[in-house]
């Protein structure tokens, strides 16, 4: 008698709880919740979508070139350069790095290199384009 009594209780206890929430909220309480959406599975886990496209230009480079943004924070960048024929003097200087992704450019300048892959560390935000990139 006693566990029905504290089911019934706890029930009613959850709808005016529920319909507390709801009032506070603004929505209806029969309006479906977020977790109605797509289930998530492990396969969309294992993979980070942190890849991007971009192109790293300089004012002594002809055309820009073609890289691999592997990672990026608000201060640095990973970059993997496509091609490997770009001259180390090119790179002494401040860079620009321009996502495909955002469509937009940063100044840089090179921290580290090892091979084809660039530690870059930015100068400034993120901005529009000044140049057209491919």
């Amino acid at each position: 008698m006693l566990s029905a009594l504290l089911v019934r209780r706890t029930g009613f206890n959850m709808a005016i709880w529920k319909t507390l929430v709801s009032t506070l909220s603004g929505e209806h309480p029969s309006k479906p919740t977020k977790t109605d959406g797509r289930t998530l599975k492990p396969d969309d886990f294992r993979n980070p979508q942190r890849m991007k496209e971009g192109y790293i230009w300089s004012e002594g480079m002809i055309m820009p070139r073609p890289c691999t943004i592997r990672d990026m924070s608000p201060l640095t960048a990973q970059i993997v350069l496509w091609q490997e024929d770009i001259k180390p003097h090119l790179l002494a200087r401040p860079l620009k790095l321009y996502s495909s992704a955002d469509k937009k450019e940063a100044d840089c300048v090179v921290a580290s290199s090892d091979g084809n892959v660039l530690s870059l560390r930015f100068l400034g935000a993120f901005k529009a384009p000044t140049r057209r990139y491919p």
